[in-house]
């Protein structure tokens, strides 16, 4: 080999090389800035679990202090009762000792009159029977006359019979006043039992009262304590998801590894002359959007793959800036358009390699007629491209589910969509792992005879304008909000598109809570309102 060749192929060699071990770099770099952003979220996903653990081990000590409260107002409540029983018996015995004492302080009464009444019938009694105690005291007198001892004898006797009964008496008052005092007693018994009972009721009431306080506590804990494990079991499948997407891409979830590098949208024919379209299966993301007539043209977004050849490729216009300026500066390959759409195009965000700035990477094809025989190569595109140096990934259309996670909840079986365009009818129909399409009754093929079938198909329903461009072109108003009706994994949840900041994409949810689609590619059909049907 001659020395200026050989030269010439070192050159190119070591030029390939260096090449090859910057595109390496790239992707490492790529995989290891991806990978450092899914531990980051795992790390920051385990921290609120151990949080959350925390949380519940609070709530549980929480739960705990309170039962111990219940124990002891439990506790508190049997003493007070036992408290009230005891003083109930005290109390059910006080009638019987006051009937008791009554019949006692009336019988004492009745006693009063004795000595009273009959102290003179004893003292005549005592007299006749010759009442010895009357004999002992006048036989000390024997030496008393006749008459005084008489005298005296009768004395003694009336004296002696008063003398006892007036100490009956005495007794019997002694008696009552002790039966007075006891009487009294027992009334301060009952007095004190009543009081000792109405403080217990007082005490078991209040007691009772804190219960429906702490039982809520405890219901409000075991509330928590149930979000909290609901958190935990999100938190953890989160984790699986972002494990799983540690070697997955970000724009579909599928197994590979990210590269930074931009979006890169084509400009897609889609009547019957373009078809079968090539590239379109290796789309992540596929808009499908109104044109005049009725037609329909395709804005195929690709970021994780690159294809060989991409077309055939047709004309933008001013729906396109708008919907791609929510993926930070995507390059937009298009086969040229009108002066204002241009103007339009180029006065946004995105980056244009239309056929006038990067003819190099456009071809057209000799097997299809004009206008439907451009094409493009993705990888020369992104080999152009203008921007300055990308340090990660343009923000991805949609957050997918992991291989555990369930659906939305509001998920309900599906099986085919029906959209009417106008000269364009599309239709889709669940196939067990995509939505098969057809359009105006014929299955959609690629060029490689593949079916179009994405995982995920969605139908967000916009408004057309008209486009400043063209009175008869319409233009999607996809900034804003509306209904949308996202189909995956052989079901339909029926939400809310939002895109209120033109420099994000679309967030598709049910009452703010992002809906996490299939793995895998999506279509997005740009409708009117009132022009889809499902079953």
């Amino acid at each position: 080999m001659p020395e200026t060749i050989y030269a010439r192929y070192m050159h190119k060699r070591s030029l390939l090389i260096s090449l090859i071990f910057l595109v390496l770099g790239a992707i490492l770099a790529t995989t290891a800035v991806g990978a450092q952003t899914f531990l980051e979220q795992i790390d920051e996903e385990e921290e609120s679990i151990i949080s959350f653990e925390t949380e519940i081990e609070n709530l549980e000590e929480q739960i705990t202090n309170y039962e111990k409260q219940l124990s002891d107002i439990a506790d508190l409540v049997a003493e007070t009762e036992a408290r009230i029983a005891i003083e109930d018996e005290k109390l059910a015995l006080i009638p019987i000792y006051l009937e008791l004492m009554a019949d006692n302080l009336i019988d004492r009464y009745v006693s009063l009159e004795e000595p009273t009444s009959v102290r003179h019938v004893m003292a005549i009694d005592a007299y006749v029977r010759n009442d010895e105690h009357i004999n002992a005291v006048l036989t000390q007198s024997i030496q008393l006359s006749e008459e005084a001892l008489e005298q005296i004898r009768a004395r003694l006797l009336y004296e002696s019979i008063i003398n006892d009964a007036n100490d009956q008496l005495l007794a019997i008052y002694g008696q009552l006043r002790q039966l007075g005092r006891e009487i009294d007693s027992l009334f301060d018994r009952r007095n004190q039992s009543n009081e000792r009972r109405t403080l217990a009721f007082e005490d078991r009431s209040e007691a009772m009262s804190i219960v429906p306080g702490i039982e809520e506590q405890i219901d409000s804990a075991n509330t928590n304590i149930n979000t909290l494990r609901a958190s935990i079991a999100k938190a953890e499948l989160e984790i699986d998801r972002l494990r799983e997407l540690l070697v997955a891409m970000r724009w579909t979830a599928l197994i590979g590894e990210d590269i930074i590098r931009p979006a890169l949208a084509f400009k897609i024919d889609n009547v019957g002359a373009a078809r079968p379209q090539s590239g379109i299966n290796q789309a992540d993301v596929v808009y499908e959007e109104l044109v005049e007539s009725g037609l329909t043209r395709l804005v195929a977004i690709f970021q994780t793959e690159s294809p060989s050849v991409v077309g055939p490729i047709r004309s933008a216009r001013t729906s396109d800036p708008i919907l791609l300026s929510g993926f930070d500066m995507p390059l937009f390959a298009y086969s040229g358009a009108n002066q204002i759409t241009l103007d339009i195009v180029y006065a946004s965000d995105v980056i244009s390699v239309n056929w006038d700035r990067a003819s190099s990477a456009y071809w057209q094809s000799t097997t299809r007629r004009s206008p439907h025989n451009l094409y493009a190569s993705p990888s020369q595109l992104w080999a152009l491209n203008p921007e300055p140096e990308r340090t990660e990934l343009p923000p991805a259309p949609f957050e997918f589910r992991g291989s555990e996670e369930p659906l939305h909840p509001s998920a309900v079986p599906a099986e085919r969509i029906a959209i009417d365009f106008g000269w364009t009818e599309v239709d889709y129909r669940w196939n067990g792992s995509g939505w098969t399409r057809r359009q105006g009754g014929t299955a959609h093929i690629d060029a490689n005879g593949v079916r179009v079938a994405p995982p995920n198909m969605i139908v967000q329903f916009v408004r057309y304008g008209t486009s400043p461009a063209a009175e008869t072109s319409p233009e999607a108003e996809t900034v804003g909000t509306g209904v949308a009706w996202i189909f995956t994994d052989g079901h339909l949840i029926i939400g809310e598109w939002d895109r209120t900041d033109a420099n994000m994409p679309a967030i598709y949810h049910v009452e703010g809570e992002e809906i996490r689609l299939t793995p895998g590619r999506t279509w997005v059909a740009l409708a009117e309102e009132g022009t889809a049907s499902w079953e």
